[in-house]
């Protein structure tokens, strides 16, 4: 018997379904053959052009400073010990406050209590308690930090300990400007002897970041001195430092 037309059409269809997967199969293990042979790299920005650093400084005058101002006081008890602190602290306040340092500008910063010990071959051996408590208070005159050094000094005595002081800037915007603007122009500089190696044309600047070197900017180096002994204490503010760096992507014609 022959077979009917629409069994030969389902035979003539399952065929060619048969030999389209077979081809689908094909392409795909020779697209997977290709690929696993061809690195193929993403395109990115410092791909399309030319990448640099640019450092850039500028110095200000100091208008402000702080100072960091503590006292310590040891007892056989703990009570004892902080009242003692108490007392010589009270003093460096006021000492602060008497020589124009506004009470907002002082902040403690450290304050503790802790036990003593002494150490032989019998082990540690309790012997009391010292207290400490430590301040930091911005000044707002940089000519009267000496006297405020000398003044919180006598105030405490004995007790007290200053551990150092730094001059900042208040406002160092106007340096900030001026350190970007080296950075940028010590990037192009970067970036035209990069393209003149090259054999290109240097484009515009496509990407600019602030900072984008590694670090975060602008960073303000301030400078610092160390109070010195009577009869009075020698402070020289010297020059703030703002240095920033900006990272340039530029285009190559």
């Amino acid at each position: 018997m022959q077979p009917s037309q629409p069994s030969r059409l389902g035979i003539g269809v399952g065929a060619a379904v048969v030999a389209l997967v077979t081809l689908t199969l094909t392409l795909s293990i020779l697209g997977f053959t290709r690929a696993g042979a061809v690195s193929v790299m993403p395109v990115t920005s410092q791909q399309t052009g030319i990448t640099v650093c640019g450092h850039g400084k500028a110095n200000t005058h100091p208008d402000q400073a702080r100072i960091q101002a503590g006292v310590f006081a040891q007892a056989s008890s703990a009570a004892d010990a902080r009242a003692r602190a108490a007392q010589a602290m009270s003093a460096v306040l006021a000492a602060l406050k008497s020589n124009g340092v506004a009470a907002d500008d002082i902040q403690t910063d450290y304050f503790s209590i802790t036990p003593q010990y002494s150490y032989d071959s019998s082990g540690p051996r309790q012997i009391g308690y010292q207290a400490n408590n430590n301040v930091t208070a911005t000044i707002r005159d940089v000519t009267a930090v000496g006297k405020v050094a000398d003044a919180v000094t006598v105030a405490g005595g004995n007790n007290v300990v200053v551990s150092g002081i730094q001059f900042s800037a208040g406002d160092p915007s106007q340096a900030q400007a001026q350190a970007e603007a080296s950075a940028l122009n010590d990037a192009h500089q970067q970036a035209q002897q990069i393209a003149a190696g090259a054999g290109v044309s240097l484009g515009a600047p496509v990407s600019i970041q602030i900072g984008g070197c590694g670090q975060q900017q602008p960073v303000v180096y301030a400078g610092a001195a160390q109070a010195a002994s009577a009869p009075s204490t020698p402070i020289q503010p010297g020059l703030v430092n703002v240095e920033v760096d900006v990272a340039v992507v530029y285009a190559i014609k």
